[in-house]
């Protein structure tokens, strides 16, 4: 993996930036009408924006989750490769989980179109 040019990298902090304000319009603007997005609360897939904002609801209605992304890189296929600090707390604010994750995103038309979930072994950092 290679360091991600820093329009790539102000492009994923805006996305991280709106997924925590939970700021739909903002997210809305930087992804693909035809997102692809893991359902990590209920598994499976969702299938573009609006699903998104809808599973946001769910999340919201039981966890509150920080993602903070620690290193941005491009992959072989030119993915975005982001290795983000995940920190989730139940609603009365007891701490479940602080835990390094790894997402990994493809753009289509300059818009984030697919997001993935990659397993690692590895500790965040370049």
């Amino acid at each position: 993996m290679r360091p991600a040019p820093p329009d790539i990298q102000a492009l994923v902090e805006r996305l991280y930036d709106a997924n925590q304000r939970r700021d739909y319009e903002a997210f809305r603007a930087l992804v693909h009408p035809r997102l692809d997005w893991p359902d990590v609360t209920r598994g499976g897939r969702l299938e573009g924006p609006e699903a998104v904002r809808d599973y946001w609801r769910y999340n919201d209605s039981v966890i509150r989750v920080e993602l903070t992304p620690v290193t941005i890189q491009l992959d072989d296929q030119d993915r975005i490769v982001v290795d983000a600090n995940q920190v989730v707390w139940s609603r009365t604010g007891q701490l479940w989980s602080d835990l390094c994750v790894r997402h990994r995103y493809t753009l289509r038309d300059g818009l984030f179109w697919r997001m993935d979930i990659v397993e690692t072994d590895t500790p965040p950092g370049p």
